[in-house]
C-alpha cells in the first residue's frame, strides 16, 4: 500500500491533469470566435463541444436547416482553423444574410482565421437584424438538439416577440 502522502500527491495530479468540464468550471472560450457577442462566442464553443459527440446531428442540423450539404460541412472541418461553431456561423449568417454559405467562409478566410470573426461580419454588412436571426437559430438548434439554453434578456425578448407574432394553427373542421 502507497505511502498516505503518495496517495495524496497522486490524487492531486489526477485532479489537475482533469479538463475543467468535469470539474463543473466552465471550459475556457476559444478567442478566434470574436463575432463581438461573448454569449454568442460562448455558444459557438459549446456548438464544437456537442459536434464532437454528435458529428451526424451537427450535420444534418447545418444541411437541413441552413440548406448546406453535409459534405461541405465536413469538407469545411477539415480546414484549418475550422470548427464546428465556426461552420454552424458561417452556414447560419448566411441564410440570414441571404446569401450563400460559401461567400461568408470565403469572407471569413480572406480575413483570416486569427482575426476572428469581427473583420468578415463587417465585409458582409451584418446588422442587428441579421445577428438578431442567427441568435434565434441558435436557440431552436439547441431546441432541436434538446440541448439547455440559457437565453440573454436580447435573445428572450426576440423569442418572446417571435411567438406573440406566430399565427396560432387553425383548427381544421371535424
Amino acid at each position: 500500500m502507497p505511502h498516505p502522502v503518495t496517495r495524496i500527491a497522486l490524487g492531486l495530479l489526477l485532479l489537475l491533469a482533469m479538463p475543467p468540464v468535469l470539474l463543473g468550471a466552465p471550459a475556457p472560450l476559444p478567442a478566434h470566435y470574436a463575432t463581438g457577442d461573448e454569449w454568442l462566442d460562448a455558444h459557438l464553443a459549446d456548438i464544437d463541444r456537442y459536434a464532437s459527440r454528435h458529428p451526424a446531428a451537427f450535420a444534418a442540423e447545418v444541411e437541413r436547416y441552413a440548406g448546406v450539404p453535409r459534405d461541405y460541412v465536413r469538407g469545411l472541418l477539415a480546414q484549418p482553423g475550422w470548427q464546428a461553431g465556426d461552420a454552424w456561423f458561417a452556414c447560419f449568417l448566411a441564410r440570414a444574410l441571404e446569401a450563400t454559405c460559401r461567400s461568408v467562409v470565403r469572407a471569413r478566410a480572406g480575413a483570416g482565421a486569427q482575426a476572428g470573426w469581427s473583420p468578415a461580419m463587417d465585409g458582409l454588412d451584418t446588422g442587428t437584424r441579421e445577428l438578431a436571426q442567427v441568435r434565434l437559430a441558435l436557440a431552436d438548434s439547441y431546441r432541436r438538439w434538446a440541448r439547455p439554453l440559457q437565453p440573454d434578456a436580447a435573445l428572450a425578448r426576440a423569442l418572446r416577440e417571435r411567438e406573440a407574432n406566430t399565427p396560432e394553427p387553425k383548427e381544421s373542421p371535424p
